[in-house]
């Protein structure tokens, strides 16, 4: 890239793509280096990223590059749909058999570029060891992220934005993240960091650019004022009480055991990913469970809620009984509520956000019918508990992925299940949503006296209300 001291230049003092419009008075302008463009949920920093990959000639954009042949490549959680070509329409679908015949493993993916010594090379930065044999739909969250980035990074692009690059990494992934960042940015590839949290912003940042309210603000360079980004956050919000929340429907239930596993097992081939597993969750116990990238959490949970075949094959207790001795998916689904990342990633929906949430509360067979005015009525309370009204009329594919999370959550507590599972809830959301959210999750768990299982990699994450803890290896 030539000598000069700008990664890109935007002439025009609005940017659109797509139905977003984003506000740019000053005519900003992207400084060479490492870059973070910090912005709550729904601020428009994906969409900033979208004008500077995709954007450059539409919507009336004015861009200046280094070169005219400048490479740029955006990378969000959802781009593994593009990368291995195939769409699991449900997430509760990817572990069945039927899905998996169709679903690629990473070497069919890359091909060629999995023998590279530069693949090998990458791997072996990010910590990303016997890959290739996997089936896409059976990696962690965080090992999805790393493949994207590995990927991206062998067509060496000249400009590489990364949407939120730290959610669903654990601390030793987040710090290859960091050193693989750093050799990246000294090789001369500019990078791009679009953050919700101040927290993630890191230490080698040279520039941090806000957006608020769909406007862009002027680049802060000096390192006392980013320090102060950093340390600074969007949670000055007033949290919500035990009386906001709505009434329970329905009835009590009364339960010794949510969950148990003994002796517990998971393989994929010769790959074993969980070994003599032993765990109980009590009624009304409040767990954290934490573990690094590819020690199973995900699929352990998958086993919980009836969409791992291989339940069938350890001894699982789920309500106090059985697994196995009779029940239906079905009844078990309805009996808990979870969010996942995955389901996030899977999830296909033309329906507004509001008859989405509505969903939450519908057993599996009533989801299609018309919301009624008192459903749409709960879901709203939901939304504005979340600071989400906004969104009500809206399609979930026009959100952010924050926005999407956001929505998801919602979708969770209104079921107000007596089994909650949340599986890194707080994923990209700024930091105001996420104390709004540990809120929640301590007024529902109190109130209800439910169960939970809470997954996170981060300790700071964990709602007060939890005080059980279970640690899996990678094996």
């Amino acid at each position: 890239m030539e000598n000069v001291n700008f990664a890109v230049g935007f002439d025009s003092p609005r940017l659109g793509y797509g139905n977003v419009v984003l506000q740019n008075p000053d005519l900003v302008t992207i400084p060479r280096g490492v870059c973070a463009v910090l912005g709550s949920n729904g601020a428009g920093k994906s969409t900033l990223g979208l004008v500077m990959e995709k954007g450059r000639y539409a919507y009336g954009n004015r861009l200046r590059f280094p070169k005219a042949d400048m490479k740029v490549k955006m990378l969000a959680f959802t781009d593994i749909h593009a990368l291995t070509g195939i769409e699991v329409q449900r997430y509760d679908q990817r572990l069945e058999s039927t899905v998996n015949d169709l679903v690629p493993t990473v070497g069919e993916i890359l091909g060629e570029k999995a023998m590279s010594p530069l693949w090998r090379q990458l791997c072996e930065a990010f910590s990303l060891h016997d890959t290739e044999s996997k089936k896409v739909n059976y990696l962690s969250s965080g090992e999805l992220r790393k493949l994207l980035i590995i990927n991206a990074l062998l067509s060496s692009p000249d400009l590489l934005i990364l949407d939120n690059p730290y959610i669903g990494l654990d601390a030793a992934s987040r710090s290859e993240l960091d050193n693989a960042i750093r050799g990246i940015s000294a090789s001369g590839t500019d990078i791009v960091l679009l953050l919700c949290d101040g927290a993630d912003i890191p230490d080698y940042t040279g520039s941090v650019i806000r957006i608020e309210e769909r406007r862009i603000l002027p680049p802060v360079c000096d390192k006392e004022s980013i320090k102060t980004l950093r340390e600074s956050h969007y949670g000055n919000v007033a949290l919500p009480e035990e009386a906001d929340l709505p009434a329970r429907r329905g009835s009590t239930e009364s339960f010794e055991i949510a969950f148990a596993i003994e002796d517990g097992h998971l393989r994929y081939g010769s790959r074993s990913i969980l070994e003599n597993l032993d765990w109980k969750v009590k009624a009304g116990e409040r767990w954290a469970l934490t573990g690094p990238n590819g020690s199973g959490k995900s699929l352990l949970l998958s086993l919980v809620c009836a969409d791992n075949p291989q339940a069938y094959a350890n001894r699982i207790t789920l309500f106090d009984r059985r697994r196995g001795s009779g029940e239906s998916i079905w009844e078990i689904k309805d009996r808990i509520g979870y969010v996942c990342p995955e389901m996030q990633l899977y999830f296909r929906s033309s329906l507004t956000v509001e008859e989405i949430v509505v969903g939450g509360m519908r057993n599996s067979l009533s989801q299609y019918r018309k919301a009624t005015a008192e459903e749409l009525e709960e879901a709203r309370i939901w939304l504005r508990l979340l600071d989400i009204s906004h969104l009500a009329p809206r399609r979930f594919d026009e959100l952010s992925s924050g926005e999407q999370r956001l929505v998801l959550l919602a979708r969770t507590f209104i079921k107000q299940a007596p089994l909650m599972i949340l599986d890194e809830p707080l994923h990209g959301l700024d930091a105001g949503r996420k104390q709004r959210v540990r809120r929640l999750i301590d007024l529902l768990v109190s109130r209800n006296n439910s169960s939970l299982i809470f997954v996170t990699h981060y300790r700071e994450e964990i709602p007060s209300s939890v005080t059980l803890t279970k640690t899996l290896v990678k094996l």
